[in-house]
This record gives structure tokens, sequence and C-alpha cells, in this order.
């Protein structure tokens, strides 16, 4: 019983002795203060340590002379407990140097410092040493391993998976990809890919079919005038004959208004019945001026175009206000380019190149403002 009492207390002195100093520092140790109490020698010991504390709070500051502080660096620096500027500086600059860079630094302070001298020296000895290593090359079992290795930590992509993302777009297109499908089985990583893509595909598929509302057609329709989707505006009719040779993705209703100008302009003129629509622009000033100076053909695609162009005028508040802008600036460009063609022809009545024009002009006019009324209508 006092053998056990006995081992007790030593491991209670124990205890006392590691937990002193943070209780001396400040941390909350309820078993140094009643141990200290249960133990005379411990409690002597506190009781010491906290007046030898007490006596250092109160003595006088004073800063060490250089000469102190000089010892005390050097007896640290002796025993590796601190590292000089200097060679922190040759640890930084070591790697570059070895590598080839000029560090003049390294070289001077390896011959003034004998611990940074020896490394280097032992450092370039190693480095001879591996260059004189004959090169073998690794078995296939070593390059087997390090590729396993690499692959499983997703340091490499396996030829397989490249090939897989190479043919998956074409598989989920419909064609017949067997190495997709057999890869997709083997491998976790794409298999679950392709699941989800095919997910996503059907998803898709299940989605409803809405119809636009009229302002996102007219957004989309405004944003691809003005990157030139359909053509871009001319300065000038000498420049119309890029509308003619440009092709164009026309909307059902513009297909629709020209198969309409084409019948018209095939019909006799005797069977032309005239418009009493009221003109605008510059064609209702240029229909006196197209019947002396131009064929049948051109006269009555004026006043086709004149009709179209009421009806836009009579809807253009009822439109967007940027797609609006954008065929108002088609127009402008168009309407200049045909009033240059009528004052050529006014000049040269029988210039059949300024004739052409105009008639491309006119129908590149039309396609324009039908686009815009099927546009409107949506």
């Amino acid at each position: 019983m006092m053998q056990e009492n006995r081992y007790n207390t030593i491991a209670a002195c124990a205890r006392f002795e590691d937990e002193l100093q943070a209780y001396l520092e400040g941390e909350a140790r309820p078993f140094v203060a009643a141990h200290s109490q249960d133990c005379l020698s411990c409690g002597a010991l506190l009781a010491d340590l906290q007046i030898l504390r007490r006596a250092a709070r109160e003595l006088p500051e004073a800063t060490p002379s250089p000469t102190v502080w000089a010892k005390v660096r050097a007896r640290l620096e002796e025993e590796g407990a601190l590292v000089a500027a200097a060679c922190s500086q040759f640890g930084d600059e070591l790697s570059a140097y070895l590598e080839g860079d000029a560090r003049p630094f390294v070289a001077a302070h390896s011959q003034d410092c004998p611990s940074c001298g020896a490394l280097l020296t032992d450092l370039q000895t190693l480095r001879s040493a591996a260059r004189e290593l004959p090169q073998a090359a690794p078995s296939p079992m070593v390059w087997s391993k390090v590729r396993a290795h690499l692959e499983e930590e997703g340091a490499l992509v396996a030829a397989a998976c490249l090939q897989f993302d190479d043919e998956l777009e074409a598989y989920l297109e419909g064609e017949a990809g067997s190495f997709v499908t057999a890869h997709a089985a083997a491998c976790n990583s794409c298999r679950t890919l392709l699941a989800d893509m095919e997910a996503i595909r059907q998803a898709a598929r299940d989605l409803p079919l809405k119809e636009p509302s009229r302002s996102v057609w007219a957004n989309v329709h405004a944003r691809l005038e003005a990157e030139g989707a359909f053509g871009t505006p001319v300065n000038g009719w000498r420049q119309i004959l890029a509308w003619r040779f440009m092709p164009h993705a026309v909307p059902l209703g513009v297909l629709a208004g020209l198969i309409f100008l084409g019948s018209v302009m095939t019909m006799p003129s005797g069977n032309v019945r005239p418009w009493e629509s009221t003109d605008v622009a510059a064609t209702s000033s240029t229909l006196p001026q197209l019947a002396s100076l131009t064929s049948g053909e051109a006269s009555t695609l004026a006043r086709v175009v004149s009709d179209l162009e009421s009806n836009f005028r009579a809807n253009e508040a009822s439109m967007a206000p940027d797609l609006k802008a954008t065929y108002d600036k088609s127009l402008v460009a168009l309407d200049g380019s045909i009033h240059e063609c009528l004052d050529s022809l006014h000049q040269e009545p029988g210039n059949a190149l300024a004739r052409e024009y105009l008639l491309t002009a006119y129908t590149r006019k039309a396609e324009i403002l039908s686009s815009a009324l099927e546009f409107e209508g949506r």
C-alpha cells in the first residue's frame, strides 16, 4: 500500500513539472495549483519561481553591449542555431549557380565561409560523378509501373482516353463509334462523362418547344444585321454588285416577297395594275423619272418597293427601337445608291451598267423591307 502511494506521488510530481512552465506563462493549469498545496517540495519550488519572476520584473531594463551581442551571436552561429545572412544568400543562389547562372556572390562567399565552401565542393563533385555515370534505359517493367502510378494520380491522360475525347462529339452526333462505347465500358471516368452527356442530350430532347417572343426575334435579327450577316450597306451604287454575288441567308418571308416580285416583273406590262398607295422616301420622287429613264421592269419594281415601304412606315412605330434603327440605316444607304444610279442614267440614258445596278438596289431594298415586315408580324 505504501509503495502504491509512493508511486502515485512520483507520478503527480512528474505531471506538476510537465505543466509548471505553461502555468508560469499564464495558462490555466488547475492541477499545478492543487498539487502545490498537497506536496511540500513542489509547493516550495513554485513559490521560489514566482518570487524570481517578480524580482525579474522589477529589474531595470538595460541594453547589452555590442560585445555581448557579438559573443552571443558567434556562439549561436557556432552551434548552428543561427544562419548568417551571407550564408542565407548563398543558399538562395546556390541552385541557380549550379544550373549555370552567373552568380559571383556564390563563388566569393564559398572562399570566405568554410562550411558553404565545403557544401559547394561536395555538390560539384556529385554533379561531376553523375555526368560520368553510364546512361541506361529503364526496363519496360519500370516504365509501366511509373506510367500506371502517374495515371492513377491523374498526372497522365491515357492514350485511350484521348481517343475517346476525339471521337465523342461525332458519336453524340450519331456516327457509329464502337471505340467510344467499348472504352466507356472499361474506363470509369469516361463512362461517367458519356452518361452525363447522354443524359443532357435526352433532357434537351424532352424540353417543350416554344416559339420565341416577337422581341426576341427582333433583337436576334437586329444583331445579325448589325454584324453583317445579311450583307453590309453600300455607300455607292458601284459597290452594289457585292450583294449580287454574295449569298445571304434570307428568311421565308423575304423569299415569298421575291417570288411575288418575280411574278410581277414577268407579267406583261398591260396586265400590271398600278398601285394607288402613298409613295414615300426616295421612291415616290423617282417614279416619274423612272418612267422616262428606265424600262417598265424597273418602274414596276419601284412601285412594288414603294408599296412595301408604305407598309413598313405604317408599322414602324410598333418595331423595337434597335431593330428599326438597323433597317433605317440600310434603307438610307440604299436610297442614296438609287439616287446615284438615277443621276447616272439622267446623264447617260444608255448606261446599261447603271441600269443593272439600279435594279439590284431596288431588289435589295425589297428584300430588306420584306424582312422587316415579316419580323414585325411575329
